[in-house]
């Protein structure tokens, strides 16, 4: 009898037939495979969700950080622009005070050397037209002649009170541009830490976040960006510091110039009034000789 199997029938007919068991078994491996990929799946879905979680959580972490260093970045600039706005007031209040003395200087230098020397010249000149004998070398002339050079030593003195006002004046000015500028800056940083807190995922482009060359790091430190901000600030204040014994120094010199021209002027005074009670003497007595000697 003709034995009918598997291989057989496949040989028959050409077909790769399998028996009821291979088929059952290959179904149970692949029942099993598809339950180890839906566990496989529900593993991946929990250990997404678990790094979702741990993700958004350190995201909110850091947003928080952020925010928080953030708010702390500007209380710092704020602080450090009110300190350069108090040494800048106090570099023009003072370079505001050094004009006052620029000017005072130049208007006194400008009486001494056109007014008082020029009348004195005119005195100089009118006693030179005295005749013969009358024509002395007296105390009036030695005094006028004192108070000239008087006036040129204080001259000289004045002029260079003003070289070093103006000195004063530029290196101020030089320190108030470099706060200007660093307060520019700082209001700058200000604007973009503010502008900062207002942004989110939904109000910043797809495109500027995936484009990597914007987050470059930055290449000066805190304690840099901190140093220089106090390096200015303590520099202007030891220029200011130092440079205030000077107004002192110009009144002193001032009013030295003033009591030394008024000491001057009263001597000059004194000189011609005993000249002039000598003349008058004088000529009182040759009055009554005269009058003898036509008697």
């Amino acid at each position: 009898m003709f034995n009918m199997n598997c291989n057989n029938y496949c040989n028959i007919y050409n077909y790769d037939y399998h028996t009821p068991t291979e088929w059952r078994y290959n179904s149970e491996l692949e029942i099993t495979a598809a339950e180890e990929q839906r566990e496989l799946a529900q593993r991946l879905t929990l250990e997404a969700d678990r790094l979702f979680g741990q993700a958004k959580d350190s995201v909110i972490k850091n947003k928080l950080d952020i925010d928080y260093q953030s708010k702390v970045k500007v209380k710092d600039i704020e602080y450090k622009c009110k300190e350069i706005e108090k040494q800048k007031g106090d570099l023009d209040e003072e370079i505001c005070l050094l004009l006052g003395y620029q000017v005072r200087i130049e208007n006194a230098n400008k009486l001494l050397v056109g007014d008082a020397l020029d009348v004195i010249a005119e005195c100089l000149r009118l006693r030179n037209c005295r005749q013969s004998m009358d024509l002395v070398f007296d105390d009036v002339e030695k005094e006028l002649l004192r108070e000239r050079e008087l006036i040129f030593g204080i001259n000289d003195q004045l002029e260079e009170l003003q070289d070093k006002v103006m000195l004063q004046i530029r290196k101020l000015r030089t320190f108030v541009y470099n706060l200007t500028v660093d307060l520019r800056r700082k209001k700058n940083a200000l604007k973009i830490e503010e502008q900062n807190e207002n942004l989110n995922e939904d109000n910043v482009e797809i495109s500027i976040l995936n484009n990597r060359n914007i987050f470059k790091p930055a290449t000066i430190s805190t304690t840099e960006w901190d140093q220089f901000t106090l390096d200015i600030v303590s520099a202007a204040n030891k220029v200011l510091v130092d440079g205030r014994p000077i107004r002192a120094f110009f009144d002193k010199c001032l009013n030295k110039m003033f009591e030394d021209l008024v000491s001057q002027s009263a001597a000059v005074d004194l000189a011609f009034k005993l000249r002039v009670e000598e003349y008058l003497e004088v000529i009182e007595k040759l009055n009554e000789q005269r009058v003898e000697v036509c008697f």
